[in-house]
């Protein structure tokens, strides 16, 4: 069976990692060599866009259950209102969306959708408050949806159910939560602008508020996409001091402006532009009363935005302080946020992914940060790596990586990296 190459990328002396309680240690890219499956793309999907397409005709069946709790931003100058979603064993939620309205009302009124996803309720505080698990020392990951997206997206469920799956089941028995960026995820706003590509104040929050709650566990990210941009400029803000323990970036487009150059020089890379537009101008819709009062918004451009630059140029760009689209996208790339990153971190791309380009792809940066292994597969689309049957293979290779780093921890000797043992 044919099998995708991959290609590794990292630091000619990666930081090494051991058991508690051990003196033998292996390298961060021994580490992902061992838990990174060959990919076998399907013999029909054997370029970027089928790949990539090929998303919108998979099964949905993955029946992950949700309970949503809504914080206010901690940031007295940045008011607004965003969601997670926590796991939870379906037997607490409904499986159809009109029953998640009706079991929904201890929230408050002013942030009620009209309407959520299926399999989706409402914590009450007393309940988000009581939340906890048999073992608290059990690992918890947290995820970050792609571009307006939400903890409904199928790439997000496919994920999290291995990892929070039983043990006696073949899973983890991880807990898991996914953030849902402001106006994503039917999370009406509160404020009047939504999110941008180096957005971190959100998962700084998330982060910081799991510590506080859960002192114990090991906190473990996963982005998808924009959501893993986001990831990164926060890890790279963040350094040595964030809470997490590793992390996870599959499909980031790294370097924005370069992408989207390049992206408008073809015709397919248009519709992908004018694909991902139209679902920004459907958030816009649904949030209308609240960003309407926005003065730097340009509603009539919001609203006849065909691509994703016109957006940003209409809207992102001058809610958030810049004078142009292509200032925006360069100020928000995450590339060169990775060298500052010092937590294990696992970032996967596809060399034909038709939206994440790998003339964006941080080589350099990787092969420069021990704490970065960087791994590209021949083929796989974005957010796609479809094998035979329909099967994806980027599941196995995020739920092998948090297994073992939830296992190990960092070598150090004064913040020098010290060989204690043989790969």
């Amino acid at each position: 069976m044919f099998a995708a190459s991959q290609t590794y990328y990292h630091h000619p002396s990666p930081v090494r990692l051991k058991p508690k309680n051990s003196h033998l240690s292996e390298s961060l890219l021994s580490v992902c060599k061992s838990v990174i499956p060959p990919f076998h793309p399907h013999p029909l999907l054997r370029n970027g866009h089928l790949q990539t397409c090929a998303i919108l005709f998979a099964s949905d069946h993955v029946p992950i259950h949700y309970k949503r709790h809504l914080l206010a931003s901690e940031t007295p100058n940045d008011p607004g209102t965003f969601s997670i979603d926590v796991v939870v064993p379906a037997s607490e939620t409904p499986t159809k969306a009109k029953d998640s309205q009706t079991s929904s009302k201890p929230v408050l009124p002013e942030t009620h959708p009209d309407y959520f996803p299926p399999r989706t309720t409402f914590f009450t505080q007393d309940e988000f408050d009581e939340w906890k698990s048999d073992d608290e020392t059990n690992p918890l990951v947290i995820a970050l949806h792609g571009l307006s997206g939400g903890s409904h997206e199928t790439y997000v469920r496919l994920t999290l159910e291995p990892l929070v799956r039983s043990k006696k089941d073949g899973g983890l028995g991880y807990d898991a939560l996914v953030v849902n960026a402001r106006g994503c995820g039917w999370t009406k706003l509160t404020d009047n602008k939504m999110f941008n590509a180096m957005f971190t104040r959100d998962i700084n929050h998330i982060v910081n508020l799991m510590r506080r709650k859960f002192p114990k566990r090991p906190l473990m990210a996963v982005g998808f996409s924009l959501g893993a941009n986001i990831l990164a400029n926060y890890l790279g803000q963040a350094g040595a001091s964030t809470p997490l323990h590793a992390a996870v970036l599959l499909s980031s487009p790294h370097n924005m402006d370069v992408c989207a150059k390049i992206m408008f020089m073809t015709f397919t890379g248009r519709l992908y532009s004018k694909f991902m537009a139209g679902n920004l101008k459907k958030l816009f819709e649904r949030n209308f009363d609240m960003l309407s009062k926005n003065p730097a918004i340009n509603i009539e451009g919001a609203r006849s935005a065909t691509y994703l630059y016109d957006w940003d140029t209409a809207v992102t760009a001058p809610v958030f302080g810049f004078r142009t689209g292509g200032e925006y996208y360069r100020a928000s790339s995450s590339v060169d946020k990775l060298i500052d990153i010092k937590i294990p971190t696992l970032i996967i791309n596809a060399e034909e992914d038709p939206i994440s380009l790998q003339n964006a792809f941080p080589r350099q940066e990787a092969e420069a940060n021990p704490y970065i292994c960087f791994v590209t597969t021949g083929y796989g689309g974005h957010l796609g790596w479809f094998e035979w049957g329909m099967q994806r293979w980027f599941p196995k290779p995020i739920m092998g990586f948090l297994e073992r780093m939830a296992e190990l921890e960092v070598v150090e000797n004064d913040g020098e990296f010290v060989d204690v043992g043989r790969t």
